[in-house]
């Protein structure tokens, strides 16, 4: 006799002790959820000693802030260099400016840092022979048709300006609002104070996250991580503005970035969770279905939002930090413990339809079921163990997490689940006699009359499962050879490929917005190469500057499909040259000489001091190139990021012979989330692998036979490859969301896998004889993995009812795989038995007899 035939004795004996445990657990762990910590940020996805984190955070405490929002306009009269049409951007420009400062200390405009306009974008120029920057609309805008013409002339001759405050068309304008997000330090108070205390005056975020400048940085500055709630609130309090109807009614407003593209992921989280509702309803009336009784929804469904919540909880109080994959973690917890529960039930209400009172037919469904639950738990959480070993910070919190969550979920399926039954449970059929008539019974019996039975027509159908099988087990082999052979074609062409663009519902105003930005503008993404000398004044070599400039050039022309505008402080001391030689155009070069070089920056640092920080360090040994980037997709930008440090590398290659210490890196937020979500999606799809490997070899160690693992691995691989396989075929890329497909649909084929295989060595144990074994097993487990199969698919499906693309395919593909599961385990499972003749001898407990025959 296995541990677990005792179990619902032992359970039973103390149900009150259990009933106490649970609620006091569950007290503890709803507690524990008031202390939850989420982490949505980008940054999130990497630990915090990464190359590219320090690297982000090296450039943000020397130039601050790169994650702004930029607001195209359509200027509904159809020229932005109108009188009207600039009039209109600088009125727009100083309402939010005003509001930003008469706003109280908390307001989220209060993140601004600076708005430019094509009314005040700055052009330089050289008055009483000093160079002074200018904004290129006059304080009092003319309105004659020269004078326009003439800003319009200045505006297309100044290098910065074109494509990023107007369209070469004149039809779209650009506001630049310049934010702190992600740029304060994490000890900005405490630095604040000292600052105060020191006399420094007024010190604002802005300039604090840019104060550590040069020798005064002292170790490495770390920031506030931004969520998805103050981009909410910040981009609602910009649109107040865009609302008022002097603006609405001169322009069409289409903003881009990371705060406009929030607004659209908050709504798909709201969109997701209302799926989730749904979800959770439709199993719900499946299980109704199925058992046709309350209680046989209630347990289940109380099983799994109790793991959740335990493991949640606990983990809150433990301090984990969670990020978007909790929601896969929850899926999987649900994906198990649904299983498990439904494994018992299912065996309960079996062993009962067969005769057998209450306690012996639990005694019979544990004996059954719970040696694979609990190889199951082993066997799924070991796998989920496996993707520890990733770099990438959320998988790890998810292997943990889930982990921890299948093997809580399994023990209140095992120690609670005979409380929960025995406590109340509604029979299908009328009970035996001396049964004690349960609540609810006469309710689901009204019901009944008006809804068939579907447990009886899932045991019809079985009995016609195996009669097919034994007759048809070669071509039912042969068939799935074949569908694997072509998954294994569609695999080979399956992208793995992130688009920010794609990942927003096709109807979503967003998506025209990053179009337009991308098409007329500057484009809707950036990057920043940064560059670090060693050394002080390196930056004043022209030769320095020379060969930064060369690699704008080779990037902007090499990389043209993608690259708008590439921009450095090799520009503005080549503008700056210019101007200050009568603005000739073959003055447009890097002054010549180390003494030109430095008195052009000295004459750019005092009329421009602001812009020159945004550009060059104080000491003039870091630097940057901004890179405007039309939107794209991470399979194809994860390749433009390699070759372009490629040509970074041989640039810094050629520094490095005048400065040894100098390096260059590509950073910036659009750089993180494309080699992130790229990176992610390898690893998940490498971990995967892994998993199924690890799963097979604890699988043949459990079985102790080879056949038992070829059979094994088939059931598991073929659910998850036929889909790969087919969004191969589609062309369907395998994306942030889509991944989440492989862990849910291998948790639940492993689950099924042992569920059948166990059950039918301990039937082929008795007497040897793999027809009627087989035929038992696909009546008592089949039936289970049926209902398992029903409940995931149908919950699965309503996720392909979202709007947005990458969350209907996980719906879409999802259910099609536990569909494919279900299939393999009815039809490929028993005919490769068959025909490898697993019978497991030697490898049984011949005492152990069989399972509805304990109670003799």
């Amino acid at each position: 006799m296995h541990y677990f035939d005792s179990v619902p004795d032992r359970v039973l004996a103390r149900k009150w002790l259990v009933w106490l445990l649970v609620i006091g657990i569950t007290a503890f762990a709803i507690a524990g959820l008031g202390r939850i910590r989420f982490d949505m940020t980008i940054e999130g996805w990497f630990a915090d000693d990464d190359p590219t984190i320090v690297s982000m955070d090296a450039f943000r405490a020397r130039f601050g802030s790169d994650d702004h929002l930029y607001i195209v306009y359509r200027a509904k009269d159809g020229d932005v260099f109108s009188a009207q049409s600039l009039a209109a951007a600088r009125a727009l420009r100083r309402d939010l400016t005003e509001r930003m400062l008469q706003a109280d200390a908390h307001s989220p405009l209060k993140r601004i840092v600076k708005i430019t306009t094509l009314d005040n974008a700055p052009v330089l120029k050289v008055e009483d022979d000093a160079l002074v920057s200018r904004n290129l609309v006059p304080p009092k805008i003319p309105d004659g048709k020269e004078e326009l013409l003439a800003i319009a002339r200045t505006a297309h001759s100044q290098r910065s300006l074109p494509q990023q405050y107007f369209s070469r068309d004149h039809r779209y304008g650009g506001i630049l609002v310049e934010t702190n997000f992600g740029a304060i330090p994490v000890d900005f108070e405490a630095r604040a104070s000292q600052s105060m205390g020191t006399g420094a005056g007024k010190l604002d975020m802005d300039s604090l996250s840019m104060a550590y400048d040069g020798k005064a940085q002292a170790g490495r500055v770390k920031f506030q991580p931004t969520d998805l709630g103050q981009y909410l609130d910040f981009i609602n309090a910009v649109k107040v503005t865009l609302a008022k109807p002097e603006f609405a009614s001169r322009f069409d407003f289409h903003p881009v970035g990371n705060p406009a593209s929030t607004e659209y992921n908050m709504q798909m989280l709201q969109e997701m969770g209302a799926l989730y509702m749904a979800m959770l309803a439709i199993m719900v009336a499946v299980l109704w279905f199925l058992f046709r009784s309350f209680s046989g929804v209630l347990w289940p469904a109380l099983t799994v939002v109790l793991g959740a919540v335990w493991t949640i909880g606990i983990a809150s109080w433990l301090g984990v930090t969670f990020t978007a994959f909790l929601i896969l973690t929850v899926a999987m917890i649900l994906v198990v413990g649904i299983a498990d529960s439904i494994h018992i039930l299912s065996g309960y209400e079996y062993f009962r339809n067969q005769g057998q009172d209450h306690r012996t037919a639990l005694r019979s469904s544990y004996h059954s079921s719970a040696n694979a639950c609990f190889l199951t738990a082993v066997t799924s959480a070991v796998g989920m163990l496996s993707v520890l070993f990733t770099p990438i910070v959320p998988i790890q919190v998810f292997g943990a997490t889930t982990a921890a969550g299948i093997f809580v979920t399994f023990l209140f399926s095992i120690f609670a689940l005979p409380a929960m039954v025995d406590l109340w449970w509604a029979r299908r059929r009328p009970a035996a006699q001396g049964d004690r008539p349960r609540k609810g019974a006469a309710l689901a019996g009204l019901a009944g009359r008006f809804v068939p039975n579907v447990g009886v027509l899932v045991q019809r159908a079985l009995t016609h499962v195996f009669p097919f099988v034994l007759k048809y087990r070669y071509p039912i082999a042969v068939f799935w050879a074949v569908v694997l052979a072509i998954c294994v074609v569609g695999m080979a062409q399956l992208r793995i490929d992130t688009d920010a663009r794609s990942m927003f519902p096709r109807e979503a105003k967003i998506r025209g917005d990053m179009d337009i930005a991308d098409r007329t503008m500057l484009g809707s993404q950036s990057l920043k190469v940064y560059f670090d000398l060693g050394q002080e004044y390196a930056l004043h070599d022209p030769y320095v500057l020379n060969r930064i400039d060369a690699l704008q050039r080779t990037i902007e022309t090499r990389y043209q499909k993608y690259v708008v505008r590439t921009l450095s402080l090799v520009d503005v001391a080549k503008s700056s040259y210019k101007a200050l030689n009568e603005d000739r155009p073959d003055m447009y070069v890097v002054p010549p000489t180390r003494a030109a070089l430095a008195n052009t920056f000295f004459m750019f640092d005092n009329s421009n001091p602001s812009e020159r920080r945004k550009m060059v360090s104080d000491d003039y040994s870091k630097a940057h190139i901004d890179v405007a980037l039309r939107n794209g997709g991470s399979y194809e930008y994860t390749r433009v990021f390699q070759a372009m440090q490629r040509d970074i590398d041989a640039a810094t290659a050629d520094l490095k012979k005048r400065y040894p210490d100098a390096k260059a890196s590509v950073t910036g937020l659009f750089t993180l989330m494309m080699q992130g979500s790229d990176y992610l999606s390898w690893t998940s799809l490498s971990e995967f692998f892994w998993s199924i490997v690890t799963i097979s070899v604890i699988l043949l160690l459990i079985f102790g036979s080879l056949k038992a693992g070829i059979v094994s691995v088939a059931a598991n691989a073929v659910p998850v490859m036929l889909t790969f396989g087919l969004m191969g075929l589609f062309g369907v890329p395998l994306d942030f969301n889509t991944v989440l497909i492989a862990p849910i649909v291998l948790g639940m084929a492993v689950d099924d896998t042992i569920h059948f295989i166990s059950h039918y060595r301990h039937e082929v144990a008795r007497d040897g004889d793999m027809h009627r074994a087989l035929r038992d097993t696909l009546r008592e487990a089949g039936q289970a993995v049926t209902y398992t199969a029903m409940i995931l698919a149908l919950g699965l499906g309503v996720l392909a009812l979202s709007s947005s693309p990458g969350n209907a395919n996980v719906g879409i593909y999802g259910a099609l795989a536990v569909l494919v599961g279900w299939l393999c385990e009815l039809l490929l499972t028993p005919s490769v038995i068959l025909i490898l003749g697993l019978k497991f001898e030697g490898k049984h407990e011949p005492a152990a007899g069989p399972a509805h025959e304990l109670a003799a």
